[in-house]
């Protein structure tokens, strides 16, 4: 296990990015089943998918998930759900080779073994014999791996949305399903709508930790989109709803360029007493608002600007809540 495996903020970034490799991996395996039947699937779209190098979805999840669960200690009940994905996804993966193989072999060998018999001697016909065979064997057998393929893909899916579940107050993994609707969508029976709520007891919390998420990542224009989301739902919390868009929103307002905008925002946050419950938020805020006396010479009155920012950058730095006068 790599050393950025063991600390938990390494092992998160590394669940993340396994979790983005299956919901691509399982999604472009069920759209390949969907559209072909077992004996037309095409050996060049299978070994796009599964191979023994880094350029495969397949073999990167099994590598990525033997890195990080491979274990023979099983302490808890989160480890053992842990050992079963990995088990699971590397059964995954050798049946899935053994499809690679058998398309293979019908694709290639099919052929040229054809091709060969045409022109085979009496010495060589015991061998083309073997040949069919093998082949006649391999092509029987399409039907049964690719079922077996499936439903290990299917038994996979669902440890994995255990790990989820155990994984609820990572904030990393909401914000990877939120930026993957569609493929979460696809991936899970009851949707990344569901699959939230069974992570969070509610949709709505879901989103706002997702946004959060993203908050602590300065990707502000789609904190505020999934907030907005957030709103909609009946058991949405308003108040904390509000107060982090005010703080998105002052944020993002910096970045546009629109001074003036932003402290507007960010005091209106700080008289909600957001500064209070986010101090995070409130010491980056107030960083922000440190540098902005230059930014602001060009305001049509920077002198009032340039006050208002001094004093609201003391009341994020040290946590007050008496308001302006």
């Amino acid at each position: 296990m790599s050393a950025a495996s063991r600390d938990p903020a390494g092992r998160s970034a590394d669940f993340v990015q396994l979790l983005r490799e299956f919901l691509s991996g399982y999604t472009a395996f069920a759209d390949l089943f969907a559209r072909c039947g077992s004996q037309e699937i095409p050996f060049a779209r299978i070994r796009e998918l599964v191979g023994d190098d880094e350029g495969t979805v397949l073999f990167r999840m099994k590598e990525k998930s033997h890195a990080l669960f491979r274990t023979d200690e099983f302490a808890s009940e989160v480890v053992r759900h842990e050992a079963l994905f990995d088990l699971a996804l590397g059964s995954l993966f050798h049946e899935a080779m053994k499809l690679r193989e058998s398309l293979y072999q019908r694709e290639v060998y099919g052929p040229r073994v054809a091709q060969l018999r045409e022109a085979a001697d009496e010495q060589s016909e015991a061998l083309i014999v073997e040949f069919d065979r093998i082949l006649g064997k391999s092509v029987a057998r399409l039907d049964e791996v690719v079922a077996e393929v499936r439903v290990l893909l299917a038994q996979t899916r669902d440890q994995l949305r255990r790990l989820l579940l155990e994984r609820a107050g990572d904030r990393r993994v909401t914000r990877c399903l939120l930026s993957r609707r569609e493929q979460v969508d696809s991936t899970f029976a009851e949707g990344l709508d569901g699959l939230l709520k069974a992570m969070h007891g509610n949709t709505a919390t879901g989103l706002v930790e997702g946004a959060r998420a993203l908050l602590e990542s300065a990707y502000y224009v789609e904190a505020i989109a999934t907030l907005r989301r957030a709103k909609s739902e009946v058991e949405a919390p308003l108040q904390e709803i509000r107060q982090l868009e005010l703080y998105a929103e002052g944020m993002q307002a910096v970045l546009d360029g629109r001074y003036a905008s932003s402290i507007e925002a960010l005091t209106e946050w700080a008289d909600s007493e957001g500064h209070l419950l986010e101090r995070d938020f409130a010491r980056l805020a107030g960083s922000v608002l440190g540098r902005l006396g230059p930014l602001l010479r060009d305001d049509p009155d920077p002198s009032t600007w340039i006050a208002r920012a001094r004093a609201l950058q003391q009341r994020m730095d040290g946590g007050g809540s008496d308001r302006e006068g």
